[in-house]
């Protein structure tokens, strides 16, 4: 059984993160969306960072996860508002590139969660990664199982612009190579923003690559269009659906046995220690933290330590 990894805290002083401007008081926290499993727990676990410190957050996000340009615009009112400090969670990191380096030169506290940008760490810039290469590597060796190392399988949800998602993709195609001789990638999709979308490249996936034996999905929304078209051809027993990212919806999946599994993400704990962060400097030389997934399957699914992961009763899995 896979279990979540207690990550120690890192908030001794010290001058990876300077102290931010005094007008205000509030961290803004930008996820990609919101209303979902993923942010919601990060919203949770913000919120009860800054509850203990006795801080305000301000918790905003697009309505729409490809609606970048909203999203830079609550970065610029952060960075004009001379916030605590800034949390994001970029949806399209290479837009958000100039936004973030103009909180920076501010001299905003900035914690990046789940998708690196092409900045080291740095004063006043900190990482709180997923780890990216065991996500990759995790899905291949659960292909590779479920498989018996053999058969061709697809992969969709790429996405171009994402150094997590090309770092899960990589790590992905060389240990199956590396592992697996007999599996073949057989065909590669960049992914949608959305439902409909999604299930119309897996259409397209299928339709190309009929004999195709898994499918391996790098985020949520796509692995939910994945599941929509595999049901719909009646093909979810038949082809074995591996996603990244979790939802209560992909659970219930699962629990179904119409989903083979989910790699999750601990997005509480990437907003617990995002906030402490910002209110206490790290003591790492190399400011990133990286953060160890959870494979979910049939088998665990209902575990006490998976229950938290794909719950969106966060307070209460906390408390």
């Amino acid at each position: 059984m896979s279990k979540i990894a207690v990550i120690p805290c890192f908030f001794v002083m010290t001058s990876s993160i300077a102290s931010c401007h005094p007008a205000s008081k509030e961290i803004f926290v930008i996820p990609r969306t919101t209303s979902t499993t993923i942010s919601e727990a990060e919203h949770a676990g913000a919120a009860d960072a800054a509850r203990d410190a006795n801080i305000r957050i301000r918790w905003n996000a697009p309505t729409r996860e490809d609606d970048v340009q909203q999203q830079i615009a609550m970065v610029e009112k952060a960075v004009e508002q001379k916030c605590k400090g800034l949390i994001l969670t970029p949806d399209q990191p290479l837009a958000l590139m100039v936004p973030v380096q103009r909180a920076l030169s501010a001299g905003v506290p900035t914690v990046i969660l789940a998708s690196a940008l092409p900045f080291a760490p740095q004063k006043n810039l900190a990482y709180i990664l997923n780890d990216d290469d065991m996500v990759g590597q995790m899905g291949a060796l659960r292909i590779g199982s479920i498989l018996k190392g053999k058969g061709d399988v697809a992969i969709i949800g790429i996405n171009p612009q994402s150094l997590s998602s090309l770092s899960v993709l990589r790590n992905f195609v060389l240990t199956i190579a590396e592992r697996f001789p007999n599996i073949k990638v057989v065909d590669r999709r960049v992914g949608a923003n959305n439902n409909v979308d999604s299930e119309l490249i897996t259409g397209q996936v299928l339709q190309a690559q009929p004999n195709i034996s898994a499918i391996f999905s790098l985020d949520s929304t796509n692995t939910v269009g994945a599941y929509l078209a595999l049901k719909d051809q009646s093909l979810a027993q038949r082809i074995k659906l591996v996603g990244v990212q979790q939802s209560t919806e992909l659970a219930n999946a699962v629990r179904a046995g119409e989903v083979d599994s989910l790699i999750a993400e601990n997005t509480y704990l990437m907003g617990l220690e995002a906030v402490r962060i910002v209110i206490h400097p790290m003591t790492q030389a190399s400011a990133t933290i990286k953060l160890p997934p959870t494979l979910i399957t049939i088998e665990n699914v209902n575990s006490v330590e998976v229950r938290p992961l794909i719950s969106n009763d966060w307070r209460a899995s906390h408390q």
